[in-house]
């Protein structure tokens, strides 16, 4: 039987193995033909080993605002890739173009609802920081259509 220190190194070691893999197939292919080149994916090129794990392009936002505290703050940045909506659940946070103002810029929310009529998805959402009672969000929220959501969030970088 195997002890703890072995299997731990094991899993370590399959781990570094994978990661290798991701970055070695991605310096196969470092243009990216299928991903078009532009300042985020600049930004973002030391994660291309994820993105060839991931099969999916990781771009950024900056958080503006609160809303989110104490998950993400004012001015930390955000990963996000592109999913099918099908693929989303209550609790994901997605990132969206506000569906009702715009010039406002992107919005990063929590899925408190889903509703899906005839294939077609809209995702309530709420602020991590939103103090509002159930009933009150219920009067002030709106859903969010597929056509205006941009992403799932996968990770952050907080600023210092």
């Amino acid at each position: 039987m195997t002890d703890k220190k072995t299997v731990a190194i094991l899993l370590l070691l399959a781990l570094l193995v994978i990661t290798g893999v991701g970055w070695f197939s991605a310096s196969l292919n470092p243009t990216h033909e299928n991903i078009p080149y532009d300042n985020t994916y600049n930004w973002t090129a030391i994660f291309h080993g994820y993105e060839a794990y991931l099969d999916r392009r990781i771009s950024y936002s900056t958080v503006s605002g609160t809303s989110m505290e104490p998950t993400f703050g004012d001015n930390d940045n955000v990963l996000w890739v592109e999913v099918n909506p099908a693929e989303l659940k209550v609790g994901d946070i997605i990132i969206y173009n506000h569906p009702t103002k715009p010039w406002e810029g992107v919005i990063v929310h929590r899925i408190i609802n889903i509703i899906n009529t005839n294939g077609e998805y809209r995702f309530e959402t709420k602020g991590d920081n939103n103090p509002l009672s159930d009933a009150e969000t219920a009067i002030s929220s709106y859903y969010v259509s597929e056509n205006g959501l941009k992403g799932l969030v996968i990770g952050a970088i907080y600023k210092t």
